[in-house]
C-alpha cells in the first residue's frame, strides 16, 4: 500500500503540552509526548482522550534544539493503547507562516543551507 503522506515523518520523542483550541488561553496543557513528526503533524500519545476532530494547541519542545513552538493542530485519527493506558493521536497542523513553522523546518532539516533564517 502506497504512502499517502504528504511530507516525510522522523521518529522522535518530543515532549508536548496540549489544550483544547477553545481553552488554549486557560489552564495548564495536558502532558503528552510525540512518536514521529513531520512538518504537516505528528503522532502524540497521551493519557487523556482528543477525539478525531478536536481542534487543539500544541506546544512542543523539540528534543534536537531545545526549542519550544505551538502550533494549532486537529485530530485526525485515534487509536486506544490499552496494554499501555493511552490514546494514540494522529495530529495535522494547521500551519500560519510563523516562527513557530520556521523553528520546525529548521530542526527537522538541520544544516539545509537554503532554509530562511527567519520570516519577515
Amino acid at each position: 500500500m502506497a504512502n499517502k503522506r504528504k511530507e516525510d515523518r522522523f521518529v522522535e520523542r518530543n515532549n508536548v503540552s496540549i489544550k483544547p483550541y477553545l481553552h488554549a488561553n486557560n489552564g495548564i496543557g495536558i502532558n503528552a509526548y510525540t512518536r514521529d513528526i513531520s512538518l504537516g503533524g505528528a503522532k502524540i500519545f497521551t493519557k487523556e482522550l482528543f477525539y478525531v476532530g478536536s481542534h487543539i494547541k500544541v506546544q512542543i519542545e523539540l528534543t534536537g534544539t531545545g526549542e519550544l513552538i505551538t502550533l494549532e493542530g486537529e485530530v485526525k485519527w485515534l487509536n486506544v493503547k490499552i496494554d499501555e493506558d493511552l490514546f494514540e493521536l494522529g495530529v495535522e497542523f494547521r500551519h500560519r507562516i510563523s516562527n513557530s513553522i520556521l523553528c520546525l523546518i529548521k530542526h527537522i532539516y538541520q544544516g539545509d543551507s537554503r532554509i530562511p533564517a527567519s520570516i519577515t
